[in-house]
């Protein structure tokens, strides 16, 4: 092999590396996922004012694990703290999704001693995302 032919292998092993080779953008890490963010659509006084019924809806980050995600009430008014209802034998309770409603979730929390009244100002918290000054409707 004559002096071109090594030249022109060579230029030809550099090409095939540099085309081989990862690129910057390839190295750059995907964006986090987006946190999810909540809407509440209803906040309700039920079964004689004992409960608090929480409708919302998920928008956009991943699928809800009401497992995994702290959730809780927070009376503005106190600071108090209300949290998911627990039954013994089931466990958390009335975290369910709506029928034919994507990403639409109902929970219940206890009213512990009637603390909270119609017209109460509360916060609503579900992992990192909570939505502030909302309205207690009877």
């Amino acid at each position: 092999m004559n002096w071109s032919g090594r030249l022109n292998l060579l230029a030809a092993v550099l090409f095939l590396i540099a085309s081989c080779s990862t690129k910057k953008e390839a190295m750059v890490p995907p964006p986090p996922p987006s946190s999810p963010q909540m809407e509440v659509t209803q906040l309700r006084l039920t079964a004689n004012r004992e409960f608090v019924g929480v409708q919302f809806r998920m928008i956009g980050g991943d699928r809800f694990d009401s497992e995994a995600t702290e959730i809780y009430l927070v009376d503005e008014s106190t600071g108090e703290r209300f949290s998911v209802v627990r039954l013994q034998r089931i466990g958390r309770m009335a975290e369910f999704r709506v029928p034919g409603e994507k990403d639409v979730y109902n929970i219940m929390f206890r009213n512990q001693e009637g603390k909270l009244k119609i017209g109460s100002r509360i916060t609503v918290v579900v992992g990192p995302s909570r939505q502030e000054h909302l309205l207690l409707q009877p």
